[in-house]
C-alpha cells in the first residue's frame, strides 16, 4: 500500500492499548504494507510502521479480511481502546495548553486560554524569522487565519519556532502580528513539539483531534509546501 495513500500521523503518546503485532495489510486495490495496528478513530485506522511513524488510513479502503481482523481486536479490547483514545486527546491538549504563548499588545506573554479545547482541527506551523520563504508565507497565513477565525471556532493554529533565540521568535510574532498561539521558545525544540515537522520550513500540518495528520507539507519526502495544506484546511472548514 503506497504511503501516498496514507496521511502521516505522529501521535504524542507512543503506547496504545489496542496494539497488535506487525503484519501485512492490504487495501481494496491489492496494495500492501507492513505495519502494526494501533486503533480505530471513527472512519480511520491508525497504524505504526517499523520506522516508528504512525499513519491514518480510511477503514473503508481496507480489505474485508483486514476489517474483520480489526473488528476481532476491538471486540476483545474495546474498553481499553476507547480509554486510550480519550487519554491521547487529553494529553495533547494538556501539553499545548501548558506551553503556549501569544501576542498581548506589544509583548508576547503566556497564553492562559485558547481555542484548543473545542478545536476539531489543529494546524501546526513550523517557521522562523530567518527563513525568507517563511516571511513571505506568514502574512498570507495571517490573512487566512483571521478570515476563517471570524467564521469558524472549530480550529486552531499553533506556531512552533525554529529561531535561535527567544527574542527572535517574539519579534517575528510581533512584527507579523501573528493572531495564533505559539509553543513557548523553551519548549519549541522538544521532541513533542517537533515530531510533526518535516525536514524543512515553512511547514504546515493539519491534525484531527486524535492526532492523525490530515494534510502535510511533505508527502513521501516530497515538499508540496504550506499553501497546499492551508487550502486543504480551508476546504475542511468550508465558507
Amino acid at each position: 500500500m503506497k504511503t501516498t495513500y496514507f496521511a502521516t500521523a505522529l501521535l504524542l503518546i507512543v503506547s496504545a492499548a489496542c496494539s497488535a503485532d506487525i503484519r501485512t495489510w492490504t487495501d481494496t486495490q491489492g496494495r500492501s504494507m507492513e505495519a502494526e495496528f494501533v486503533r480505530v478513530d471513527g472512519d480511520k485506522v491508525s497504524f505504526q510502521k517499523p520506522d516508528g511513524m504512525r499513519y491514518g488510513f480510511p477503514l473503508a479502503q481496507l480489505s474485508q479480511a483486514d476489517k474483520d481482523y480489526i473488528k476481532s481486536l476491538n471486540e476483545s479490547d474495546s474498553n481499553a481502546g476507547s480509554g486510550a483514545a480519550a487519554l491521547e486527546q487529553s494529553e495533547l491538549a494538556e501539553w499545548l495548553e501548558q506551553n503556549l504563548v501569544g501576542v498581548d499588545g506589544k509583548k508576547v506573554a503566556r497564553l492562559r486560554e485558547s481555542h484548543l479545547p473545542q478545536a476539531e482541527y489543529i494546524a501546526i506551523y513550523y517557521s522562523a524569522s530567518w527563513c525568507p520563504p517563511c516571511r513571505k508565507f506568514t502574512p498570507v497565513l495571517v490573512d487566512f487565519y483571521n478570515e476563517k477565525r471570524a467564521k469558524h471556532d472549530n480550529f486552531e493554529l499553533v506556531y512552533v519556532s525554529s529561531d535561535n533565540t527567544e527574542e527572535a521568535q517574539e519579534k517575528y510574532m510581533l512584527d507579523d502580528k501573528m493572531p495564533w498561539p505559539a509553543v513557548k521558545f523553551s519548549k519549541a525544540k522538544e521532541k513533542v513539539a517537533k515530531q510533526y515537522a518535516g525536514s524543512g520550513i515553512p511547514c504546515l500540518v493539519i491534525l484531527d483531534r486524535q492526532g492523525n495528520v490530515l494534510k502535510h507539507s511533505y508527502v513521501d519526502g516530497k515538499y508540496v509546501g504550506p499553501t497546499v495544506v492551508m487550502n486543504e484546511l480551508g476546504k475542511l472548514l468550508g465558507k
